[in-house]
């Protein structure tokens, strides 16, 4: 082989410079074997008169390896599933220079001059920077610069792999033509074949009378076969005209014109349809339609149709700027909804609508918005038309927010405005905040330093029913002292609290401006032990936190405050080092009370990886607490809370445990625990075993606990088979209130999911239900996916269920 000279390299065709360097004399090189995926015969001048496709050509010549010999860092779960992965033998070499200005290395096995005419033959090689070609035969004019070659014909680039079996070149446009060829694009996993493939000089490619696919070679489950196919590698987008796409060989679709994306950057376009059947409406067909406008700027608008009520159309925009933040806005709208109306003739307007907007922005580091407004035409419009998701049916509120926050070096203030619209027509509509207004002071939390306290809130509350309403101050004033060790710490705060109220006038209230205060004072302190120690051969750090935290609160009466944006909170064992057992700010409890914690944790040596810790704490009250949120019920007389403990357990990367607990010791009962554990094996399986015990806190001895278990599994059934199922089961009614099984085939480019679903029509307001009311109905809900990998596919409304009842499960990305 003979290099071209050393020193600077200059802008020139590969093929001129590959013209220069045989009219000095090129080394003699083995020939390579033709294992083209081609046919062909030749005339007696050897010009291919005939060519067919072989059906026994071996997909090595796609550089498509076994997955016995793909290197272990590059086996992952796509190769797994296919059985092997395209190795780029160039996918190592740097892009960044073009290859016109790197040098020419070039050989051939013999050498022919006649004129301006050079015949290469016995397999000719020529490379320059990253481009790679090589054929049997060519043949140079010099004079037009163009050449023309024969027989086992590839050119490489890192990405991209033409093969040929005749092939012409200009080299100073850089354009190319290729017949009986094949092709395949390493990143794209896309390979396909063609009678011609002709390569302009912007490098896209345009395949005449060709296919396509994201199956490995020989197993083309599905493919696009088209008159004319474009292929943009820089811009990851394709078109195809008379195209048509073959399922297993049998034609399922058509059309003239189709574009679509061969890399995961956005495109317009039509995207695959929805399709399911649901009792709620019956065949539920849902076609999405995408426009990306502009880098910044998109719309999916989603027109659906469902049997028994009619065309919902759907749309949402989103926009994105660095100066107004993010925002997302969208909805629907259905004209007369045909089922809606029998169900609710007394309803003046059938007509359906939904509308959300949501937004998130930061300018200058200082100023932080958020908006998360949604309204609905109905209350029952979530459970009749948001299909694809479990939790949107069992939503009981609409959240209406938007919010203003300055973050200033030493404050904070904020402007919050927020109302809801209930889903339950048996629930009162909470109250508006027109508006919250709240200014604080940032404490530094430096160790040691004495942090002032300073909160203001001025709060408006307004509703539509016939409540109480009118204005809230809440403010607090002290000084927080931070002391931290490296084996423990010890904080403490006194604070005062003050409220004051400007009611409107109210028959449940005699006083206008109540007020209340109450001096608050805390000390939390803990230690931090550890130890080396050593199970089962493995190196773990155990440590050891007692922590104990002291509560103060003076007592006073608020009998005649309202209750406008408080609760009791559930007890657990965060719950003891709060300084307070209220939500919001109608309540300033009474207080004196001591928490004791306890710690324990195993930390592995190699990777600090906490694998299991545990926790159990109680409260001991030195006096009765007088402050209810409902001032008509008793003080709180037990000398202490009951006992909570947490425990989790992460032996592996592959299982993980979870559970709380809490236990009353006074009355020798268990008021709530819960219990899950997930195990991922790593071979594509899930699984999920969990259960949860809530014993309502009333003084009605025969209240019902709530008990439920959950099972959901993801299995794998063989190389492509997958079985799947999840159910929520009630075990004080003996039945399953929500139940998914389903099954799928997932081959190496090409995935189809069934689903049926069960689940309860109930009313969203209820906090409990009674399995036995004849009214109550099973709804189901039966979801069809089919996924051409490469391509996208359709039915999202089975991943949505899917995602509500396998927990931990995340679908794959095609």
């Amino acid at each position: 082989m003979i290099d071209s000279p050393t020193g600077p390299p200059t802008p020139k065709s590969p093929i001129s410079l590959a013209v220069l360097l045989v009219t000095l004399g090129l080394s003699a090189n083995s020939s390579a074997q033709d294992n083209s995926g081609w046919v062909c015969e030749a005339n007696a001048e050897g010009v291919l008169s005939e060519c067919r496709l072989d059906p026994q050509a071996s997909p090595a010549r796609l550089d498509w390896v076994h997955r016995r010999q793909v290197p272990a860092e590059q086996i992952d779960e796509q190769c797994l599933r296919c059985d092997g992965s395209y190795i780029d033998p160039l996918g190592h070499l740097d892009r960044s220079e073009s290859p016109e200005l790197s040098d020419i290395h070039a050989s051939a096995g013999s050498t022919a001059i006649q004129g301006n005419t050079i015949t290469l033959s016995d397999r000719v090689e020529v490379r320059q920077g990253y481009r790679h070609l090589s054929a049997d035969s060519a043949t140079l004019d010099r004079t037009e610069n163009e050449a023309q070659l024969q027989g086992n014909i590839e050119l490489r680039e890192p990405g991209l792999l033409l093969r040929g079996q005749s092939a012409w070149f200009d080299s100073d446009t850089g354009e190319a033509k290729l017949r009986y060829s094949e092709y395949v694009l390493h990143q794209q996993r896309l390979q396909g074949m063609a009678q011609e493939i002709d390569r302009d000089s912007e490098g896209i490619l345009h395949i005449h009378g060709g296919q396509l696919s994201f199956c490995p070679p020989g197993e083309e489950d599905w493919l696009i076969r088209a008159d004319e196919l474009e292929l943009d590698t820089e811009e990851g987008l394709g078109v195809a005209r008379g195209a048509r796409i073959d399922v297993a060989g049998v034609p399922v679709f058509y059309s003239p014109w189709v574009q679509f994306p061969i890399d995961d950057r956005r495109r317009t376009g039509l995207l695959w349809p929805d399709i399911g059947s649901d009792t709620k409406g019956g065949l539920d067909v849902s076609v999405p339609v995408y426009f990306n406008l502009a880098p910044d700027y998109d719309l999916l608008y989603s027109p659906r149709y469902i049997q028994e009520r009619g065309v919902n159309h759907e749309a949402k925009a989103r926009y994105l700027s660095p100066i107004v933040g993010s925002w997302t806005v969208g909805g629907a709208w259905m004209n007369d909804d045909k089922r809606y109306e029998d169900e609710q003739p007394e309803e003046r307007n059938h007509d359906r609508w939904l509308g959300v907007v949501k937004h998130n922005g930061l300018f200058n580091q200082r100023w932080r918005s958020r908006v998360d407004y949604s309204r609905a035409s109905d209350v029952d419009y979530m459970k009749d038309l948001e299909t694809s998701s479990l939790d949107a049916k069992r939503r009981t509120a609409l959240l209406q927010l938007g919010s203003l926050d300055y973050l200033g070096d030493k404050w904070m203030a904020n402007l919050e405005v927020q109302q809801f619209q209930s889903l339950a027509d048996d629930i009162n509509n909470d109250y508006k905040k027109l508006p919250q207004i709240t200014g604080r002071y940032r404490p530094s939390g430096e160790p040691f330093k004495i942090d002032p306290i300073l909160l203001a809130q001025y709060s408006s509350f307004d509703t539509d029913d016939e409540r109480v309403t009118g204005n809230r101050l809440y403010t607090e004033a002290g000084a927080s002292y931070p002391m931290q060790w490296q084996y423990g710490f010890l904080n403490s705060s006194a604070k005062y609290r003050y409220l004051h109220y400007d009611l409107n006038e109210h028959p449940d209230f005699e006083e206008n401006n109540p007020t209340s205060g109450a001096a608050t004072a805390t000390i939390d302190g803990g230690l931090f032990f550890d130890r080396s120690t050593n199970i089962a051969g493995r190196g773990l750090l155990q440590t050891l936190e007692p922590r104990v935290y002291y509560l103060y609160s003076e007592y006073d009466d608020q009998t005649d405050q309202p209750d406008f944006d408080s609760a009791e909170l559930t007890f657990s064992y965060n719950q003891l080092f709060r300084g307070t057992r209220f939500s919001g700010r109608d309540r300033i409890d009474d207080a004196n009370q001591l928490s004791l914690g306890l710690t324990t944790r195993f930390i592995d040596d190699t990777d600090g990886r906490e694998e299991f810790s545990a926790s159990i704490g109680q409260i001991f009250y030195f006096r009765d607490r007088e402050v209810r949120l409902d001032p008509r019920d008793e003080p709180l007389k037990t000398g202490g809370s009951e006992v909570a403990g947490e425990l989790t357990f992460y032996p592996n990367e592959r299982l993980s445990l979870r559970t709380s607990l809490v236990y009353d010791p006074y009355t020798d009962s268990m008021n709530s625990g819960s219990f899950q554990t997930t195990y991922d094996p790593g071979d594509g399986s899930l699984y999920n075993v969990g259960y949860s015990y809530r014993r309502p806190l009333t003084t009605t001895s025969n209240t019902t606990p709530t008990e439920q278990a959950h099972f959901s599994f993801y299995l794998p059934a063989g190389r492509n088979w997958r079985v799947f199922a999840g159910i929520n089961y009630s075990v004080e009614a003996h039945t399953s209130v929500e139940d998914m099984f389903g099954v799928e085939y997932d081959s190496c480019c090409w995935m189809v999911r069934l689903l049926h679903l069960r689940y309860y029509d109930t009313d969203s307001g209820q906090r409990t239900t009674d399995f036995d009311d004849p009214t109550l109905t099973r709804e189901h809900s039966t979801q069809f996916q089919i996924v051409l990998k490469g391509m996208g596919g359709f039915g999202s409304r089975a991943n949505s269920i899917m995602k509500d009842m396998i927990r931990g499960f995340n679908d794959s990305e095609y």
